[in-house]
């Protein structure tokens, strides 16, 4: 058996995919999750033994109905196998194996073996000119090299070998290579290249085997795996398509030896049997680790009875070995089930949930999400005005959702309409104990004394930049007094959209009064904003001239073109390429706007039936429990775990990407950790933060349509202000 493995990415982005159930249903009334008698699948732990410390876990299998685990010395070159047998592990490796010198700087290693019991080891091995695929094969007390020669040639149009993503051996020995851009069957007994299948973009990584079948991720037209193709003996035109029961990314599926299909991810672990069409749900992904955002799956396996293995690597380093099992005995705990609707995937609430309901677990949390990872970072159009209106009509309707996570909508609408409870008595003690940041939540109090809002994470706009002290980069009219009169483009050229997207979030809720527009204000923004523009260089379109496709300039263009960005910084981990920015260009860096943005803002509907609950469930969110852990996707509101955080050890924490430089050309640029003295200046920014930024689409819309004319010099700050007033009298208004 084989296991695949969907993601490379370290930190993937796992999905909590909403069942849904109406507002407070029992658990087990919409049909997916387990019935409350006794019976029922769970999740156990195994102990790993105490010789495997300073080893690294490299591979989970099935060989011949047990369970085995490859084994690397850390820094080092021997391989070991290990066999489970009763409660233990016992090493089982060949001569051959522990013989065997794999080069360093190998990744991707994989054991396999025929039913004449020959074991086969392949390994993406480091060269000069990148990764090439290397194996071997047993033969008798020896290891016999037999990488095919296909393998061993450079392209030379590229420069590089071909990847080779994923291999499988069936009982014949026949090996079956998932590569760059063909599918490769190779002879076992010489690695000879014996067919070659060009499939370029058709299928995502690895490649299942269950000894008499091939299992191949099949991708749809977007590139994203959305089936699974079955070939028998191999053969692509003996075989079936296998729709996918959860989303591919995050995901790991296994087959066994029978044939049966296991797909695990933050959905659930699902089973399908050779023959039938459709996946039963084992159990919810709550109940596992496979919903903990610190941690992903490096492998699965299944044995022929249902028992199911993942291994789990953590953000530490360290790894879990999970069993799960059929108990007959265990009962259905869950009698309440909220519903919470959220209008972005995070991580942090994928973790609170899973952690939660482990902390109650007669409490269970369904989740949807109105826009997911992939959506955010595909070429999807995220349109909140469409997600406002459909989340209205749910509050309105008797399938409301108990809690609700309200980021980029208008938050008044919610609370102006009774849809939300007052949750001060939840967060107002907290803030008088001093354990919120009250710069951040203190802002959702309102003059009568009630909140329905409290944010969870927040990020702050950094702003660094080249030759400007660090002082005259903390507001907009600072920011202006600099500019005024220089040459050269801090911000390089921007359209009028751009500008507008940039800084509107700064001063769209300063220039409101009430029902009312605030012209004094907005003169004074948009005088500033207009020597800002000027800098710049307004363009009606970005060329191709620049190599920049059509795109305006960000961070990464600091080392090149620009002198001067506003990013926002999304927690201590997040920061390290902005700072390394910083570092590179000699800069300075600050809060721009001693600004905040607010991120996963919580709030309970006033339909929810388990009010109490739902209060309980935000405490926990706000707790150590769940903010003590970076997500690289905010700072945590919890004042003691943003010291923990700040404290952290990042000396682990590198990368390397490349960037382009002032002449043009392109170096090799490190991610290094920031020493603690910079981890103090972040702490020290975020403690000071006391102003939320704005968001109202429409104020941008209105902005964007009528400073054309003003900020390109054609038009007068006069007749600017009228058009403005006269967008949004009616709106306003309301």
């Amino acid at each position: 058996m084989k296991k695949v493995k969907f993601t490379a990415a370290a930190m993937c982005a796992v999905l909590v995919i909403g069942l849904l159930g109406g507002c407070g249903k029992e658990g087990g009334e919409n049909g997916d999750l387990p019935a409350p008698e006794p019976g029922r699948y769970v999740e156990t732990e195994l102990e790993l033994p105490a010789e495997w410390e300073g080893q690294t876990i490299k591979q989970i299998f099935m060989s011949e109905g047990k369970l085995h685990l490859l084994l690397e010395e850390k820094n080092g070159s021997l391989l070991q196998e290990w066999e489970k047998q009763g409660d233990g592990f016992v090493e089982v490796t060949g001569n051959w194996l522990s013989e065997l010198v794999v080069p360093e700087g190998r990744t991707d290693l994989k054991l396999m073996q025929d039913e004449a019991g020959i074991q086969y080891l392949f390994a993406n091995c480091t060269e000069e000119e990148g990764y090439r695929g290397r194996l071997w094969r047993s033969d008798g007390e020896k290891a016999l090299e037999i990488t095919p020669q296909k393998w061993t040639i450079l392209d030379e149009e590229w420069g590089y070998y071909e990847f080779i993503n994923g291999i499988a051996v069936l009982n014949d020995g026949t090996l079956t290579a998932n590569a760059t851009r063909s599918l490769d069957t190779i002879a076992g007994g010489d690695g000879n290249v014996v067919d070659s299948e060009e499939t370029l973009g058709s299928y995502g990584n690895e490649v299942l085997s269950d000894g008499e079948s091939l299992y191949l991720l099949s991708a749809d037209n977007t590139g994203a795996i959305s089936a699974v193709e079955k070939r028998s003996g191999g053969k692509k035109n003996d075989g079936e398509i296998i729709p996918l029961v959860q989303n591919g990314a995050g995901m790991e599926l296994c087959v066994t030896e029978e044939g049966t299909l296991y797909s695990a991810g933050s959905e659930g672990i699902f089973q399908r049997n050779p023959g039938e069409s459709n996946w039963k749900k084992l159990i919810s992904g709550s109940e596992t680790d496979f919903s903990l955002s610190d941690r992903w799956c490096i492998g699965m396996a299944a044995s022929v009875d249902g028992v199911i293995y993942a291994l789990f690597q953590q953000s530490g380093g360290s790894c879990k070995l999970k069993k799960y099992e059929y108990d007959p005995d265990a009962v259905w705990e869950v009698k309440e089930t909220l519903k919470l609707y959220a209008v972005e995937e995070s991580f942090l609430l994928q973790n609170a949930v899973a952690l939660y309901h482990r902390e109650n677990p007669d409490v269970m949390i369904e989740v949807e999400y109105g826009y997911t990872y992939n959506d955010k970072y595909s070429d999807k159009e995220l349109d909140y005005n469409d997600i406002y209106q459909r989340l209205n009509t749910l509050l309105m309707s008797d399938d409301a959702p108990d809690i609700l996570v309200l980021d980029h909508l208008k938050l008044s609408s919610f609370s102006e309409k009774g849809l939300l409870i007052d949750i001060e008595d939840v967060v107002g003690p907290l803030e008088e104990r001093g354990e919120l940041l009250s710069g951040i939540t203190g802002s959702y109090r309102q003059e009568n004394g009630k909140r329905y809002v409290v944010p969870a994470q927040f990020a702050f706009a950094y702003i660094t930049g080249r030759d400007i002290p660090e002082d005259q980069m903390q507001s907009m009219e600072s920011l202006a007094v600099f500019l005024e009169g220089k040459n050269q483009s801090y911000l390089g050229p921007r359209t009028v959209s751009e500008l507008v997207d940039l800084f509107y979030p700064y001063f769209c809720v300063d220039i409101v009064n009430g029902k009312e527009l605030n012209q004094e204000v907005l003169s004074e923004k948009l005088k500033a904003l207009k020597i800002i523009g000027d800098n710049c260089g307004i363009v009606a379109q970005h060329d191709d001239s620049n190599g920049k496709n059509g795109h305006g300039y960000n961070m990464w263009d600091l080392a090149s073109t620009i002198r001067l960005s506003i990013t926002e910084g999304n927690g201590f981990n997040d920061c390290m390429f902005a700072i390394a920015i910083t570092d590179y260009i000699k800069g300075e860096f600050t809060a721009f706007e001693n600004s905040f943005q607010p991120l996963i803002q919580m709030g309970i509907c006033a339909k929810s039936n388990y009010q109490d609950t739902a209060r309980d469930f935000l405490r926990f969110v706000l707790s150590d429990a769940v903010q003590e852990t970076d997500y690289y996707s905010g700072f945590p509101v919890n004042a003691a775990c943003l010291e923990i955080q700040a404290a952290a050890d990042r000396t682990e924490n590198s990368a390397e990407t490349s960037i382009r430089t002032e002449d043009g050309g392109e170096i090799n640029f490190r991610v290094e950790p920031y020493p603690q003295e910079t981890a103090k200046k972040l702490l020290d920014l975020c403690r000071g933060l006391n102003k939320p930024v704005g968001e109202d689409a429409k104020i941008r819309e209105v902005l964007t349509e009528n400073l054309g004319e003003y900020l390109s010099g054609q038009g007068t700050l006069e007749d600017a202000v009228a058009k403005i007033e006269a967008g949004l009298k009616m709106y306003l208004a309301e």
